[in-house]
């Protein structure tokens, strides 16, 4: 079993796809797949690309992984997983599908990613950008790279060490297997070097490298070993510099004109702005208005209308995509006169263009045959067959020219589209503020850059051999496209991207051309490889460069090459999608590892601390993971965040202010998520660092500030600009990120202030920055300066923490020089701003600030007063709880990591488990549920919690926290009004600890009462069955602790003098929780088998039957029990149920026969007396079951005690009568009439309104099925039990009258039953056969192959019904039913009255069926009015048990393997599972309404229905 802290949980949910969720793991870590309840009955696989321990990895290859179980089993247990443990590095798929069938239907896929083990923690990254070609030779790259050392960073990112092209651009390389030679001495040779590397699956390989590379990794090995440095480079695969030479023999490694035809028209384009330019620039123009020198929007304009009218127009573009008319229309005469004059069948079309494949000028073409189809008709009035065949070529020619002008409009709306993009791009190069400000056009600097390159000669083609094989030496270049699709690939056919001028082209680099695969461009993908190992072995990641433009499979195939070299691979990309699900596609495609996030993209400060919090850590006060494992959520891509990038300013010095470097860095710094920057930020360099124009070299470090003589811009030191608080501040990042500060808060305390607390959940000890930004440049009187350090900036609002302030990390800002030199750029080094200086301190205490002081403490809280901190300033505080605070924390999470002991030496876990052990279920009743009225019902004044915002809470135990806090947790919803309420106050705890206070036997849990011990501690007291079983069978049997508890008002009758019943079970939470509402004996009697015998709670069953037997009266037992004072005798079905749960009992406890024998009280001396409960006089159980089968056999007829409005309001004066008895002549037994309802379905109306009010919905009267089953039941097992002398009565008695014997045994009586009941209750499947059994009866049948609901109903059609009641016969009583005639049953049951929780109470098709209930809503409807429709329809759960049962007790007579039942019942009971877990009552609801939608008034949890569904899961153990 794995450890909490580091498993993982990947719930796996039907038709799921995960494919743009990221789900982060961490090498070292368990992935668990589990799944969801809905899922647990299906034969679910699960695949994924995860190779075992010492496989190599294959993208693609999938391999099945093997559940953990506990069953016999695995596609019936719940509770199985698949564990993974994670070693390798990567990005890997996971599919699974539901079948036995390896390709069976998918039901999901997604992806997880594993990051690599660095040596450091992602969050604890200092990582500083190198533009490579500014470290200059070789020999000085460490005096340069030192500086990153010394500043604190602990990764450096190079941008490529490779051969640059012409360009020298930092990103344009021409030869990507070779160091560039300025690294290198004049006189370097050139020689390849073979190195070794160790692949995922431990083999060892060779991997050829150039040797100035292998010279240029000493140093970063160098930079490892010795300063603990770890290192990325920059990877270019989407494009190569123009002048590579390898292009020249591999031309089709780029997008051309041959392998690409469909450019051809963007190349013409292309030329012709070139020719343009070059007329513009020698002045050919200029009588048109154009002068070289662009200086107005009126030249733009002017530029775009002589392109517009006199450019373009000469290009005829259009004839690349229309058609010759003159050609088809030729050919078309010529096929019409092979033909010999005659016409094809008329169709109905139009023609379409069939663009050219080689983009050749009027070489588009249409279907020739459809031309035929379409055109070659009969023309009335044509008088020969050159002028019919003339009018056809007529008709086409036109329809060619429609055809051809739809082309020409769309270029034309293609080319309207390049001309704006050519101006905008006129306007950044000319006259942008942020442009390049050209001064003129020339032959150099054209209007626009090329979009295309010429190989070898540099002379473009002539418009004659663009069509010609000389094309392939035309490549295009590489750029972006702003907003563009970035899964698209922008060169490839049907992107009119070069064409419409959309690119953003880097002119100096041509666009790699990778196809589907190496078949397509097998030079390149192997070229490309080499460079991507040897990176791969050099450093210890890549830097995705142009991550976006990157095609996936490219980068797929590049990648999974590297991984073989370097396992543990670490992955940074540059990626600028649409949304965080594009992100997280290319994320998992990739195993991108951390994205580049940009401070410089905040606006204000608030947008600062907003990415802060969004990239960086979890909230202040996350809840812990769950002891079994975190459930694995989507989450948000790690950052590399970054408070300025090689293509910002550094600094933003130019769009801010200098003052405001260091509070951006500091704040970046504080952010829990990997930080960086780029070299000269720290150096405060005033201006971009560009790539592709700069070509100085960067400072070295040098200790101290050099000596005179030296040019002090060719080094750098700890003074210069804010490298030393940048040093203190990447110091902290990296310790908070190992000592496990990893949770953030963000405070924006005013419009320019950030506050930014990283706090560590196990120490709770915070660090605290507030940080004053300056996006504007702060007045002068202000800042601080060397004369005048102190500004008395005090309009701060003062910091409220709750602790001690221990020390301040730092404090610091930038300050003026007294002399403020300008700024000069020094034509060969890179420096900085020197007219500012840094006013620093560290490691102080709060006396020693020069920015604050310790106001007055308030409570719990300290207060920091700030009397100096103006713009430009930031300070970090170091704060701890205090000394009592932080002993009850350590306390608290020693105690739940069990690592602690108390001071007797005990255990802290070991005792609770021991207090949790000596709770009966009876306290743990108390100590975890209880509804609000079953407390209110106690008389102590309590009731459930109220949560202002959230509502009342559904339990008032530790349950009823644990519901409302579970989706708290899972997805951390700290803005949940709990929380709020938790940080408010400690009225919820407090709560908790006074109502446990109340009990004495609950008392000592009050502050070590813990969840998962007490449940523990539950399911040990209920037998092998529960403790060991699934998660499924626990939970359900949890509601008999749920259930069955102490409640004031519905104390069980005592059965014996000075004997106390304790607890009483509820049918139901909470409208069914107190009173005489509370025990119903039939609820009661149904669920017991579930709730009580199967859990081994037999005390508490035998308690509840002696109890009822207490009540005989009438020879009936009660429904409504009332404590025994005034109980209702008011249903048929009670006594049935109670003898069955009597039979049950006697199967399944321990010596259950000996309940037999119990001595009971009768609290009724007679049926007309009075409760007496000083009665003393006793009978055994077994006599009391004899009254009952003999008076039933007698008959039964009175009228209920105090009948009326004051026990019913509904009921009408006849049905207050009740009747019962045995039918001698089948043995049957039958009561009711049209006025009351004596069996289960018992809604009466209520309605006025509607004029139901007093009639029974569902009256039921005669022998209702389920009945005649249970007495069946009782009287074949007491025939058994009397021959075995165990039972003292062998029948009942009869009058005389009755019949010719005095006596019926329960033999013959049971084979009376027998043999009549498949003649009166089975309608046989063939309706004829069925209608001749029925007679004058036969036009009530509605439904064939069914058994009746009830036998001899007042109203007759009623015994038809197909409601789901014959199978509670089935399970009780399953020799009554002939095998085939069941199965047909069930089928029919399953077909129309199976839901996804419960069984449809009435057949849909019934003329009265209606699926909903709602009780409280009237209206004129009879059948609805005030939930008349109770059982008409809504689907009741509890039944669903005996269905699941029936089938499984049946299937095998009928064909049906014991497999496949249960694999049945286990699909049914899959959605069980998963409402319980849904549930915050943690229960089965009563019912639902049609389909499984929730009735808002059923009670959200049902003795019965959790009994019954448990009896299934206790017949399937038993048959298995």
């Amino acid at each position: 079993m794995s450890n909490g802290d580091t498993l993982r949980v990947l719930e796996l949910r039907p038709k799921t796809n995960y494919d743009a969720k990221l789900f982060k793991l961490k090498t070292g870590w368990t992935l668990r797949f589990k799944l969801v309840p809905l899922l647990y009955a299906k034969n679910v696989r699960v695949f994924t690309e995860y190779p075992l321990p010492g496989e190599p990895y294959k993208r693609g290859q999938l391999r099945e992984l093997p559940w953990s179980c506990r069953t016999r089993q695995a596609v019936w247990d719940p509770d199985r997983f698949i564990d993974i443990q994670l070693d390798a590095a990567g990005p890997f798929r996971f599919v699974y599908t539901v079948g036995a069938e390896k390709d069976g239907p998918l039901e999901g896929s997604g992806y997880f990613v594993v990051d690599p083990q660095l040596g450091y923690s992602p969050d604890g990254i200092t990582c500083v950008t190198y533009i490579t070609k500014l470290l200059g030779p070789l020999a000085e790259w460490k005096a340069r790279l030192q500086v990153a050392k010394e500043s604190g960073y602990n990764m450096v990112h190079f941008t490529p060490l490779q051969q640059l092209g012409t360009s020298y651009s930092a990103y344009s390389i021409s030869n990507q297997l070779r160091l560039d030679s300025a690294y290198l001495p004049g006189n370097y040779v050139h020689s390849d070097n073979t190195v070794t590397y160790t692949t995922r699956s431990g083999e060892q390989k060779q991997l050829s490298i150039e040797s100035g590379l292998l010279e240029a990794w000493k140093i970063i090995k160098e930079m490892k070993s010795e300063w603990k440095m770890l290192s990325v480079v920059d990877m270019v695969w989407n494009h190569t510099s123009f002048d590579t030479p390898w292009l020249l023999q591999h031309p089709d490694a780029g997008y051309n004109l041959v392998n690409s035809p469909h450019l051809r028209p963007a190349y013409v384009l292309d030329v012709a702005l070139v020719q343009f330019s070059r007329e513009v620039a020698e002045g050919k123009w200029v009588q048109q208005g154009l002068q070289p020198e662009i200086r107005s929007e009126g030249d733009i304009e002017n530029i775009k209308a002589r392109l517009r009218d006199h450019v373009f127009p000469r290009l005829r573009l259009w004839e690349f995509f229309t058609v010759d008319i003159e050609l088809i229309t030729g050919n078309f005469r010529t096929q019409v006169y092979h033909l010999n004059g005659g016409t094809r069948p008329h169709r109905e079309g139009r023609l379409k263009v069939i663009q050219d494949p080689q983009y050749r000028r009027l070489r588009s073409s249409v279907d020739p045959n459809q031309v035929l189809e379409l055109y070659n008709v009969e023309w009335p009035g044509a008088v020969c067959f050159e002028e019919r065949i003339q009018h056809c070529c007529d008709v086409l020619t036109s329809e060619l020219n429609r055809l051809n002008q739809e082309a020409m409009d769309r270029l034309q709306g293609q080319l309207h589209k390049a001309l704006e993009a050519i101006a905008g791009t006129i306007r950044f190069r000319f006259l942008a503020s942020n442009g390049p400000h050209i001064a003129k056009v020339t032959e150099k600097e054209g209007l626009v850059p090329r979009y295309f390159c010429v190989l070898g000669s540099g002379q473009d083609l002539h418009w004659q051999d663009v069509e010609s094989q000389k094309g392939e030496y035309v490549l295009a270049h590489n750029g972006w496209v702003m907003n563009a699709d970035p899964l698209a690939n922008f060169a490839v056919e049907g992107s009119h991207v070069y064409l419409e001028r959309a690119l953003i082209v880097w002119d100096d680099s041509i666009k790699l051309r990778y196809g589907d695969g190496p078949k397509d461009s097998p030079f390149l993908w192997d070229h490309m490889t080499r460079y991507t190992q040897q990176m791969a072995w050099m450093f210890d990641g890549f830097r995705l460069d142009n991550c976006h433009n990157t095609p996936i499979n490219v980068a797929e195939g590049l990648l999974d090459a590297a991984r073989e070299v370097k396992p543990q691979l670490y992955l940074i990309a540059e990626l600028f999608t649409s949304g965080e699900d594009k992100d997280s596609y290319f994320v998992n495609k990739l195993g991108i590892n951390s994205l580049i996030r940009e401070a410089m993209v905040a606006g204000i400060p608030y947008d600062l601390g907003r990415l802060v919090y969004y990239y960086g850590g979890k909230p202040v006060a996350s809840f812990f993971p769950s002891p079994s494992g975190s459930i694995l959520k989507p989450s948000v891509t790690h950052a590399m965040f970054m408070d300025a990038t090689h293509d910002n300013e550094p600094g933003n010095i130019q769009t801010r202010c200098v003052y405001d470097a260091l509070p951006t860095t500091a704040i970046v710094s504080i952010a829990c998520c990997g930080v960086g920057s780029c070299r000269g930020y720290d150096e405060l360099v005033p201006h971009t660092i560009h790539v592709v124009g700069e070509r100085r070299c960067y400072g070295r470090w040098h200790v101290a500030t050099p000596p005179n003589g030296t040019n002090h811009n060719s080094v750098v030191h700890k003074t210069t600009g804010i490298i030393e608080a940048k040093s203190v501040l990447n110091a902290l990042h990296y310790d908070l990120a190992v000592q496990g500060f990893n949770q953030v808060y963000v405070d924006q305390v005013s419009d320019n202030i950030v506050a930014v607390t990283r706090h560590s959940p196990s120490t709770h000890q915070s660090v605290i920055l507030m940080a004053h930004t300056a996006f504007k440049s702060p007045p002068s009187h202000i800042i601080p300066t060397e004369e005048r350090p102190c500004t008395g900036y005090s309009h701060v609002p003062p910091l409220s923490v709750q602790g001690v302030v221990q020390e301040i990390i730092l404090e610091a800002r930038l300050m003026d020089k007294v002399s403020k030199p300008d700024f000069i750029k020094d034509p060969s080094y890179i420096s900085g701003l020197t007219a500012h200086m840094l006013d620093m301190r560290t490691r102080i205490s709060v006396e020693s600030s020069k920015m604050c002081h310790m106001g007055h403490s308030r409570g719990k809280n300290s207060e920091v007063v700030f009397t100096d901190f103006c713009p430009g300033s930031v300070i970090v505080f170091r704060v701890e709880l205090f000394p009592e605070a932080c002993a009850a924390v350590q306390f608290i999470r020693s105690f739940l990591k069990k690592d602690t002991n108390t001071c007797d030496g005990s255990n802290l876990r070991d005792k609770l488990e021991d207090i949790c052990s000596k709770l009966s279920l009876l306290d743990l009743n108390y100590v975890l549920y209880r509804c609000d009225s079953e407390e209110r019902d106690e008389g102590k004044g309590g009731g459930v919690y109220n949560v202002p915002g959230a509502g009342d809470m559904v339990y008032c135990g530790i349950q009823g926290v644990v519901s409302m806090v579970t989706g708290i947790r899972d997805n951390n919803d700290l803005g949940h009004p709990l929380c709020d309420n938790l940080r408010s106050g400690d009225w919820l705890p407090s709560y908790i600890v006074n109502r446990l206070g109340t009990r004495q036997s609950t008392r000592p849990a009050i502050v070590t009462a813990v969840h998962t011990s007490l449940i523990t501690s539950a399911l040990k007291q209920m037998g092998r069955f529960v403790s060991e079983g699934t998660s499924l069978v626990q939970r359900l049997a949890l509601g008999s602790v749920q259930m069955f508890g102490m409640s004031r008002s519905a104390i069980l009758p005592s059965p014996l003098p000075g004997v106390t019943i304790a607890g009483s079970l509820a049918a139901g939470l909470p409208h069914f929780s107190t009173g005489f509402m509370r025990c119903w004996g039939r609820d009661t009697f149904v669920a017991l088998r579930g709730l009580l015998l199967s859990t081994s709670r037999y005390e508490d069953a035998r308690n509840s039957i002696l109890s009822f037997a207490a009540c005989l009266r009438h020879g009936l037992l009660p429904n409504l029990l009332s404590g025994g004072s005034s109980p209702r005798y008011n249903c048929r079905d009670t006594c049935w149920w109670w003898l069955q749960s009597v039979q049950d009992f006697c199967k399944m406890a321990p010596n259950g026969c000996d309940i037999l024998h119990c001595e009971v009280r009768k609290l009724f001396a007679n049926d007309d007396t009075q409760a007496d409960f000083d009665r003393t006089d006793t009978v055994t159980l077994a006599s009391v079951m004899q009254d009952i089968l003999q008076k039933h056999v007698a008959g039964i007829k009175f009228r209920e005690r105090g009948a009326g409005h004051s026990i019913d309001k509904d009921m009408t004066a006849p049905g207050f009568n009740v009747s019962a008895g045995v039918d001698l002549h089948t043995g049957f037994v039958y009561g009711g009439s049209v006025h009351n309802c004596g069996t289960w379905m018992d809604k009466m109306g209520e309605s006025v309104l509607a004029g139901n009010k007093g009639v029974p919905a569902t009256a039921r009267d005669g022998s209702a099925v389920e009945l005649v089953g249970l007495c069946f039941s009782t009287v074949s097992w007491l025939a058994k039990m009397s021959k075995q002398g165990v039972f003292p009565y062998s029948g009942v008695s009869l009058a005389s009258s009755q019949a010719s014997s005095p006596t019926l045994t329960y033999a013959d009586w049971s084979r009376l039953i027998k043999d009549n009941f498949e003649a009166h209750f089975w309608i046989p499947n063939d309706r004829s056969i069925a209608s001749e059994k029925e007679g004058l009866e036969a036009p009530y049948i509605h439904r064939t192959g069914i058994y009746k609901d009830s036998f001899g109903a007042t109203k007759r059609y009623c015994d038809f019904q197909l409601r789901p009641n014959f199978p509670i016969a089935m399970v009780v009583a399953p020799e009554l039913f002939t095998p085939e005639n069941a199965w047909c049953a069930l089928t029919k049951v399953k077909e129309l009255l199976l839901g996804p929780l419960g069984m449809k109470t009435l057949d849909p098709n019934d003329q009265v069926y209606n699926g909903y209930y709602f009780n409280f809503s009237d209206s004129t409807n009879f059948n609805t009015a005030r939930g008349f429709s109770y059982h008409q329809g809504p689907e009741w759960v509890w039944v669903i048990g005996f269905f699941l049962r029936a089938r499984i007790m049946f299937a095998h007579y009928n064909g049906v393997s014991l497999d496949e039942a249960l694999a049945e019942a286990h699909s049914v009971l899959s959605a069980h599972a998963q409402a319980l877990v849904d549930s915050p009552w943690c229960g089965l609801p009563e019912l639902t309404n049609r389909d499984g939608a929730e009735c808002p008034d059923s009670c959200p949890v049902q003795a019965w229905s959790m009994g019954c569904v448990l009896e299934v899961l206790c017949d399937m153990q038993q048959v298995k």
